[in-house]
Formats: structure tokens, C-alpha cells, sequence
């Protein structure tokens, strides 16, 4: 496929995964082998990176042919959250990737950065399976060492908040002092995978530990045979692939369901689910909502009925079961809830 082919892919949500960790840790390296395995793959990527600094010096690492956007200034978790949202529209609409990944600058709060990339999917088909956090081996062993601290606290929200894990400079410690940050890891965040990541390299594909990597594949290879995209029967594409921890679940629904019945089921959700919104259709009112949810209270604004923007349900928080709430976000729509 040529570099500068746009690809259709029709009613498929684009995946977006983000790209973590602290300063210095090794993330551009990680991202240049990430697009070096999607070339590979046929994918067309996209990439959006985001420095607190006014110059951009690891865009210039990149590939030429690679769509990208550039926030210059600040963080996507505060002072340019608004523009991320604007870029990453851009992003998607111009360019229809397969896939978009998102290299955040190294102090940002990944909770905070998750809930303003999600606020695109109420306006593209855009879907975010995850954080991929990069750990520096060896800062992390000085900062356990010297105890609290915020640059500290700042690295575990940035580990706990991953899907995947990416260890990296595990050659400037010791074997011993390696076991250690990977106990540390595992004791954060117990249910992200762990991968040694040495200069961006790992054991295994870096791409296949991707969750979701497998849409993109499967979509591509009925893209090419078909000349078009072949919805897979009875397969739900946000299904997690690797764990069912995830941080973010993102529900497009198939048509609308009873007001009461999603009051109740925000109402129910777990308290390890810390935001919710979306764009909603019922049954019961002549207006299209717009949602949100925060510290278990909700509130509903009517949007205009020819909003362009599909209906979508987006849950962000930690150790929640992303199966069992796709579930019941489908029964919604069934009336078997």
C-alpha cells in the first residue's frame, strides 16, 4: 500500500493507544518501533505528540510519510486539552488511519489525559484501548530509594493507569535491582502486562501486545480480499483482547434504549468506575443527550437531533470488568436488562 494512500475503513472506529512515562524514559524510541510494526503490518498510523516545551525535537525522528500533529506548550491534561481535541479530529478525518498513537509529554496525569482523549469519541469514531506506560529501570530504583516524593507519586499514577507496561534501560541496573522495579510494577498495577523493553526492543512483537492489535489486522485482511470492509458476524470489535482490566471502554450503541434504565445502570456502576459520558438516544424522550457522570452524581444536557456526532457510551477507571459492562450496555439496548 502506497504511503499516501488513505484507506476507507468505513463504520470502524479508529483505535488510539497512548503513549506514557516519565521523562527520559525511552517513549519516542518505543513509538519509532510501533510505527516501524505497523508499516510492516500495512496499517496506516497517525501520531499526535505533545511536548511542554515550544519545540517539537522528537518529531523530527520520525518518518516523513506519517501523519502527525504536534501540541507545543503544555500538557494534554491541562493547558492544551481543548486542542488535543481539535488535532486529533484533524488527525482522523484527514487522514483515516488505522490507528493513532498519542506520545504525551512526560508529566502528564494519565487519568486526567485519558478523559480528555475520550471527549473526541462524542464527535469521531475514535476508540482509546489504552496507556502504554514506558519505565525508566533505573530512575525508578533512585526514586524508590529516596521514598515520597512528587516526581515519585507522579511515575505510579503513570504505571498504575497502564494497560501495558514497557520496562526499559534494564542494562544500567543490576539483575537483582531489575527483579526489584519488576516487583514494584507488579505490586502498582497487577494486572498490566510487564516486557522488558531494551532500546525500544522486546521478546515478543511489540504490536501483538497491543490490545486490540488484532482489529486492525483482521479489518485489513478483509479490506484486501473484499476490496471493502466485511463486518465480522457476531464479532464485537471493543472487545479486550488481553485483559480485562481496562481503563477505558468505549460502547457505540446499536440503537436506543429506555431513559430509566440507563439512569439506573449509571447509577450501579461501580465505584471503581470514575467517569462516564457519551451521547445518547431513548426511547422515552424526543432529544439526543449529551451525558455526564463524576462522583457517582450524573447530568444530562439535550444536544440537536442532527448532531452529526454518533451515540456513544465512554467509561473511564481502574480494575473495572470491561466484558461484564459491555454486557450490560447491550442488554440496554435489547430490553433484556
Amino acid at each position: 500500500m502506497c504511503a499516501n494512500q488513505t484507506k476507507d475503513n468505513g463504520d470502524q472506529p479508529i483505535l488510539v493507544y497512548v503513549l506514557s512515562g516519565y521523562l527520559g524514559s525511552g517513549k519516542t524510541t518505543v513509538l519509532q518501533k510501533l510505527l516501524k510494526g505497523a508499516k510492516a503490518r500495512g496499517w496506516k498510523a497517525a501520531v499526535l505528540m505533545n511536548e511542554a516545551g515550544d519545540v517539537n525535537l522528537d518529531g523530527e525522528l520520525l518518518a516523513k510519510d506519517v501523519p502527525m500533529a504536534e501540541l507545543l506548550g503544555g500538557c494534554i491534561c491541562c493547558s492544551v486539552k481543548n486542542d488535543l481535541g481539535l488535532s486529533l479530529l484533524q488527525l482522523a478525518r484527514e487522514h483515516r488511519p488505522d490507528v493513532i498513537w498519542i506520545e504525551s509529554t512526560g508529566v502528564a496525569q494519565p487519568l486526567e489525559m485519558m478523559d480528555a482523549v475520550t471527549e473526541v469519541s462524542m464527535y469521531a469514531k475514535l476508540e482509546l484501548r489504552g496507556l502504554i506506560t514506558v519505565v525508566d529501570a533505573r530512575h525508578l530504583l533512585d526514586r524508590l530509594r529516596l521514598g515520597a516524593g512528587k516526581t515519585l507519586r507522579l511515575m505510579r499514577e503513570q504505571i498504575r493507569g497502564a494497560a501495558l507496561l514497557l520496562l526499559s534501560k534494564t542494562d544500567l541496573v543490576g539483575r537483582g535491582e531489575a527483579e526489584e522495579v519488576r516487583a514494584q510494577l507488579r505490586e502498582w498495577n497487577p494486572s498490566a502486562a510487564i516486557e522488558d523493553a531494551l532500546k525500544g526492543e522486546t521478546g515478543t512483537d511489540l504490536i501483538t501486545l497491543l490490545p486490540g492489535a488484532v482489529d486492525i489486522d483482521v479489518r485489513n485482511h478483509y479490506h484486501d480480499r473484499h476490496g471493502h470492509n466485511h463486518d465480522r458476524q457476531g464479532h464485537d470489535h471493543g472487545a479486550p483482547r488481553l485483559h480485562d482490566h481496562v481503563h477505558v471502554l468505549t460502547h457505540y450503541p446499536s440503537g436506543p434504549f429506555s431513559s430509566e434504565n440507563f439512569e439506573r445502570f449509571l447509577r450501579e456502576l461501580p465505584a471503581s468506575v470514575y467517569r462516564a459520558k457519551g451521547i445518547v438516544t431513548f426511547t422515552d424522550t424526543a432529544a439526543r443527550y449529551l451525558f455526564q457522570f463524576a462522583y457517582r452524581e450524573s447530568d444530562f444536557m439535550p444536544v440537536a437531533s442532527r448532531n452529526p456526532a454518533p451515540d456513544v457510551i465512554v467509561l473511564i477507571g481502574e480494575d473495572f470488568s470491561a466484558s461484564d459492562l459491555r454486557e450490560r450496555l447491550v442488554g440496554l439496548g435489547t430490553g433484556t436488562d
